[in-house]
């Protein structure tokens, strides 16, 4: 096989001696485990290193892969201009990669320097790679690199983008190591970058167990209830690297696993011993289709609604009608016509949103329209997203709220983030939340997100209303 192994790389500048000035001794295994790590690249001597990091261009939708002959960085933003990097590019696997990723719809970008004016990002090494880089060419340099960073998918999508770069080094001909830049939880204590969370230390204990034992599919099921509060941000690079070995068999090498300063950082080396016949991806997609088939038979009428509109649009490119989808699907729409009210719908791909769109007022003349408007909309016209492909449908999620009327409130002790739903209006600047959000968890927090929405500055005066939802959902995004 051409895919030679993975890296396992924390990102912490401070493990650099001319930035840390002393105080890398405090993460005296992680360096010891990132020499190792370099000796294992070294030893399996790449003509491409593929940098997989989460600090360069990080695009919602998808992956952004560094379009240029040379790449250059330095660690300027840690006080070091004088260490500087440059890299060549490997043009013939980039190649390669930019048409297997289109082959297997792999949601990307690749910039170069006029795409990096247009979108105003940078065309540099990041010190995700950097600090790898850093360690392995004291060890080799005989080789070239790709510079790609992640994109906000689900952990599945990463896992099955590395499946298709494996598909694509394959391919090149060209030899190749993978190195997975990321550190673990950024919440392992009070001292860290971010307040402290006990399921930081959750996270940690659980990638790295399943690692060590090496349980792939354990890796990559983490829920998102355990990740997204341990401020990660390694978790989608490491799951893209375990996506490249899908067919591969490896013997696992974890060498270090510490939090100093509060993150967690492991190093450790998956070396490819050759192919193997059975692939995790495939018996991961076809147990999760079952579970979605089976989910789909106890969606209420609202989300069967939202649902055929979104198939039907998103497939056909026409807007259903009424009468024709409850005679084809059995969706019973009298009540929903009967009622006129503002609904949201929010589309969900492997726990991650994918489209949100709703009305804080009714627009429509029925509920039941108002829901077929913003499902369209949520799949194909949510700036946040690329809008929704026909090979996604089997894999979405969909919920609808359905937005009870505003009551104008005198103070905050009105408030209660999980009961209630916030709009405030500051003139002609309006902003909504729904209630019950991961990651809100005060009124205080709750307003803060909404008046950031509404582009209301501080000291601009504003009307808080609260509102009621009837959700339905079948799948608890808690």
């Amino acid at each position: 096989m051409n895919l030679k192994g993975v890296a396992f790389s924390p990102h912490p500048p401070i493990i650099i001696p001319e930035v840390g000035m002393g105080e890398e001794k405090g993460a005296s295994k992680t360096i010891e485990g990132m020499e190792k790590m370099a000796k294992d690249v070294a030893v399996k001597a790449p003509k491409v290193i593929v940098l997989i990091t989460p600090h360069g261009n990080v695009f919602s939708d998808g992956l952004c892969i560094l379009d240029d002959e040379v790449l250059r960085g330095d660690l300027g933003k840690f006080a070091r201009p004088d260490v500087r990097f440059e890299r060549q590019v490997d043009q013939d696997l980039q190649h390669v990669i930019r048409e297997q990723f289109e082959k297997d719809k792999v949601q990307h970008i690749f910039i170069d320097g006029e795409k990096a004016q247009e979108y105003m990002v940078d065309m540099e090494i990041d010190h995700g790679c950097a600090v790898p880089l850093y360690y392995i060419q004291k060890e080799y340099n005989e080789f070239k690199i790709i510079h790609m960073t992640i994109g906000m998918l689900s952990i599945m999508d990463m896992y099955r983008a590395g499946v298709s770069l494996a598909k694509a080094i394959e391919k090149s001909g060209r030899d190749t190591v993978i190195v997975a830049s990321g550190d673990l939880s950024h919440r392992l204590s009070s001292t860290g970058p971010y307040s402290y969370n006990p399921k930081g230390a959750v996270f940690d204990g659980k990638i790295v167990d399943a690692l060590r034992h090496g349980d792939f599919e354990r890796a990559i099921s983490i829920p998102r209830s355990v990740y997204e509060p341990a401020g990660e941000c390694g978790y989608r690079s490491i799951a893209m690297a375990l996506g490249s070995v899908d067919m591969a068999d490896v013997d696992v090498k974890i060498y270090s696993y510490e939090g100093p300063f509060g993150v967690g950082y492991m190093t450790g080396f998956l070396d490819v011993k050759g192919e193997k016949k059975d692939s995790l991806l495939d018996m991961l997609e076809r147990r999760d289709l079952a579970e979605m088939k089976a989910q789909r038979q106890s969606e209420d009428d609202y989300i069967k609604l939202a649902r055929h509109a979104v198939e039907s649009w998103v497939k056909e490119g026409r807007t259903i009608d009424l009468d024709y989808a409850g005679d084809s699907i059995g969706i019973d729409t009298e009540s929903m016509e009967m009622r006129k009210a503002a609904a949201f719908v929010s589309i969900y791909k492997e726990g991650m949103l994918r489209g949100c769109v709703g009305t804080m007022e009714p627009v429509m003349e029925n509920v039941a329209h108002e829901i077929i408007k913003n499902a369209i909309s949520a799949a194909s016209n949510d700036p946040r997203f690329s809008p929704i492909r026909s090979d996604e449908i089997e894999r979405l999620d969909i919920k609808v709220d359905v937005l009870g009327d505003p009551e104008l409130v005198q103070s905050k002790s009105e408030l209660d983030e999980n009961d209630y739903g916030v709009i405030i209006v500051s003139g002609s600047k309006k902003g909504v939340l729904l209630p019950k959000l991961e990651g809100v968890d005060s009124v205080e927090r709750q307003i803060e997100i909404v008046k950031k929405k509404a582009g209301i500055e501080e000291g601009e005066k504003y009307d808080i209303y609260r509102f009621k939802v009837e959700r339905h959902e079948h799948v608890d995004y808690e």
